[in-house]
């Protein structure tokens, strides 16, 4: 039975081997590019989902009020502090990124490895597998270290690893250490928000080393990722308000200065939840956003509604074309299910072609899909069974959508009572309408959709900042005045400023008073001193520079426990229009304000606004100035002549060899730091990319299903066309008849797909401050284009139909 089902499967498709060709290939691009998406959405939200302990791990995180940004950084005795004060708290692990360079010398060869440090409790908390070595060695021995497996095979390649011995020297704390590999653990999953090949015991870190001694210093600064595991806590908002307090008593009894509760404010963080809720937080390196894996689930499932009703309209066409197949059936004894379940055969019979090319195709386009995802999530055949498994059974459900769907709108031109190809073309032409309709809409709305980012995208690219974008900063560890004197002495360098960078995507706001009218604001506080103004060119609108005796204070070596500690003396500052008009003040010039870290500042004059911050925000009140207190700025701001950029790094290069950092030729540009703006709006240039590949995914499928809908009307309409032509009309009146339905669909997709691209395209806009406007010319251009490329689509079949002979069509009548 099955033997001659396929038999005649197979029959009909070499009958109509275009129409099948065209239908297997516009379903299989589609399986194909949902394929990927449906990959990467389910790695995505696996991300720490292999941590046996994730529903009870939590990381502390500060929410300072008047910030933008989320902290991670807490101080090192707090794990140990609140293990010993809250039961609740079972174990905890500490976690620095380390961000002093760290020479490894392996075999002579002198090394710069990517690490972390980690207490010996990570490996108890979280589900990392030792493969040889032990976690007791890693606890007993500082100075042990553990790598993965890919990094010891890398660094010793068939050796034994564990019991090696390797040297390091900390640049900045001029530290010699040696470490002992006392671990090999597998290799950390892509899908792991914590991500590192070394891993060294925190104890041996410099500053962790020192707050243990000191631990009242310790308080004082915070520099290590705590987790803490709470597998009893049934009030996680509790014991946030308890480490608050806790931290709050801390700090008043350590000698910080005037402390304000509402200052300290905590969160805690589920291990399982970090991945998609960091988005404000800097120093995490991976993460992810909800919002654009919706955006990516939607983009897949309109991808495979497209392709099914553009497969069932072509396979409508070739139903109807069977009906006397099938009511031959119905006569020797076929019931309805006999039929529908043919249907359902043959939907899935085609599926599964479509599936068996994806998985055939993958090998040669995933790099494609991995760079337009920026994604590096690899496909396992041995690994991600499970993932496979699903995505057959969703695809298998897709078929049994596609045989029902065939069955349900073919339905009564197979069973009813008329005869007749037009009778039985017109009993679904409803259906078809409504199908090519949502392929038309989709269409317009994807194009004026792109048409809009590329816009929003093109002004974000464009938009003059207020600055000169080129200045870059330099912060070499170790070096200090001999940096200053050496490159104050090069003829390339045009301006340079100690102090803090001007463009800041995370940034606090200062409390600002002001004296004589007791004004209130808040405002961002830049450190910068007095070629500030002229090395990012910033344009003075009222009053002078600010002048001061005071040699600024530059340093970038770390002092831990270091409280800052202001200064009583009058300090110049500048201001921004903004903060004149926050501040509401008639004459600025001359005016006297205090701040959260400024006893007594005076403005001496005002700079135009500039976009300091990416254009999702406003623009906020802003003072330049610098004194305010004893703690150093780590910045060097340089603008330089561009076109001798070579030398810069070559002098910058050697002084880095001569001081003995780790330098690398291939790294050579990473030297200069400067502010790469467009990554500040990576969501909104990956969506573009996203939007592009999908409105040609879409334009392709809308093609084909258009060319196979323009087939079946002119096949249907052969007669017609004839008697027509035999009485005189002409080639044109008849491609207008026969192309006039597509005009109306065209019109009628534009009117529904241009209020909903409207409204989708404004919402995302109010994610700017600043941004493009909706204009008129987008939607039109969207409809437009629409218009041109379905009447180039469907012409070249209509124009065949009426050029053909009308003695071929009459002559059976």
């Amino acid at each position: 039975m099955l033997f001659k089902i396929l038999r005649e499967y197979f029959r009909r498709i070499t009958r109509n081997y275009k129409v099948y060709a065209v239908s297997i290939l516009g379903m299989s691009v589609a399986i194909i590019a949902s394929f990927h998406i449906y990959h990467f959405v389910y790695k995505e939200l696996s991300v720490d989902k292999f941590h046996e302990k994730r529903k009870d791990i939590y990381r502390v995180l500060e929410t300072p009020p008047s910030s933008s940004y989320r902290n991670v950084q807490t101080p090192p005795p707090l794990g140990n502090y609140l293990k010993d004060i809250l039961p609740e708290v079972i174990d905890f692990s500490r976690v620095v990124n380390n961000n002093a360079p760290i020479n490894f010398i392996i075999d002579g060869k002198k090394i710069e490895l990517d690490i972390i440090y980690v207490d010996a409790s990570f490996f108890e908390l979280f589900s990392f597998k030792f493969i040889k070595g032990s976690l007791h060695a890693f606890k007993e021995n500082k100075n042990s270290i553990i790598i993965s497996r890919r990094k010891a095979r890398q660094l010793f390649g068939e050796e034994e690893a564990i019991g090696k011995i390797i040297e390091s020297y900390n640049v900045v704390s001029s530290q010699q250490m040696e470490y002992t590999i006392a671990g090999i653990i597998e290799d950390i999953p892509e899908n792991s928000t914590l991500q590192s090949d070394v891993l060294l015991n925190l104890k041996s870190h410099p500053l962790v080393s020192y707050t243990d001694t000191h631990e009242d210093k310790g308080w004082r600064t915070g520099f290590t990722d705590l987790y803490l595991y709470l597998p009893n806590a049934k009030d996680v908002n509790g014991i946030t308000k308890k480490i608050e307090d806790l931290l709050f008593e801390k700090a008043k009894g350590n000698g910080s200065g005037d402390v304000d509760r509402n200052n300290y404010k905590y969160e805690l963080q589920r291990l399982d939840t970090i991945y998609f809720n960091s988005f404000d937080i800097s120093n995490q390196g991976k993460k992810g956003s909800l919002q654009f894996i919706n955006i990516l689930v939607l983009v897949g499932v309109l991808t495979l509604v497209l392709a099914i009703f553009n497969y069932v309209l072509m396979n409508l066409g070739l139903s109807i074309n069977r009906t006397e197949e099938f009511k031959m059936r119905r006569y020797l004894g076929g019931s309805k299910l006999n039929i529908y379940l043919l249907l359902l055969f043959e939907s899935f019979f085609n599926i599964v072609v479509c599936f068996i090319l994806t998985l055939l195709t993958y090998p040669l386009i995933s790099g494609i899909f991995r760079k337009l995802l920026t994604s590096n999530y690899e496909f396992s055949w041995y690994h991600d069974k499970a993932l496979l498994s699903l995505f057959l059974f969703i695809i298998l459900v897709i078929g049994s959508i596609i045989g029902t769907l065939e069955f349900i709108l073919s339905y009564k031109s197979i069973f009813g009572a008329g005869r007749g190809k037009n009778k039985k073309w017109n009993s679904a032409w409803f259906s078809k309408k409504i199908i090519v309709g949502f392929q038309l809409v989709l269409l317009i709305g994807l194009l004026s959709s792109i048409l809009l980012i590329s816009k929003q995208v093109q002004y974000i690219q464009t938009k003059d900042l207020g600055f000169d974008k080129n200045v870059v900063f330099i912060s070499p560890p170790g070096l200090d005045d001999v940096l200053l004197n050496e490159l104050r002495s090069k003829s390339y360098i045009n301006s340079l400023a100690i102090g803090d960078m001007l463009f800041n995507e995370k940034f606090n706001l200062e409390d600002v008073k002001i004296e004589s009218s007791q004004g209130e604001l808040k405002a961002m506080l830049i450190r910068g001193d007095t070629n500030y103004l002229d090395t990012y060119g910033l344009q003075l609108k009222l009053g002078r520079n600010i002048k001061s005796n005071k040699k600024p204070l530059f340093s970038n070596r770390f002092r831990v426990g270091w409280t800052p500690q202001k200064t009583d003396d009058l300090i110049e500052v500048l201001v921004n229009e903004e903060f004149v008009k926050k501040a509401n003040l008639k004459k600025p010039l001359g005016m006297v304000f205090k701040s959260t870290n400024i006893n007594n500042a005076v403005i001496v004059g005002v700079i135009k606004d500039v976009y300091n911050t990416p254009l999702h925000s406003p623009i906020y009140p802003m003072i330049i100035g610098y004194g305010f207190n004893n703690f150093p700025m780590q910045f060097l701001q340089v603008s330089f002549d561009k076109n001798r950029k070579d030398e810069l790094i070559a002098f910058l290069s050697n002084l880095y060899i001569q001081n003995d950092i780790t330098y690398d030729d291939s790294k050579k540009d990473e030297i200069l730091y400067k502010v790469d703006y467009e990554d500040f709006y990576d969501l909104e240039l990956q969506l573009k990319r996203l939007l592009e590949a999908f409105t040609v995914i879409v334009l392709f499928i809308s093609l084909l299903g258009l060319v196979a809908i323009s087939l079946f009307i002119t096949e249907s309409k052969t007669k017609e066309i004839g008697i027509r032509k035999v009485n005189g009309a002409t080639i044109k009146e008849i491609m207008l008849m026969l192309n006039k339905d597509f005009i109306k669909w065209v019109a009628i997709a534009f009117v529904i797909a241009c209020p909903i691209s409207y409204y989708a395209m404004r919402k995302w806009l109010e994610n700017f401050a600043y941004k493009t406007e909706l204009s008129w010319w987008v939607f039109a251009l969207a409809g437009l284009f629409t218009l041109v490329i379905a009447l180039l689509t469907v012409s070249w079949q209509t124009y065949r139909a009426a050029t053909r002979n009308p003695v071929e069509s009459l002559r059976d009548e």
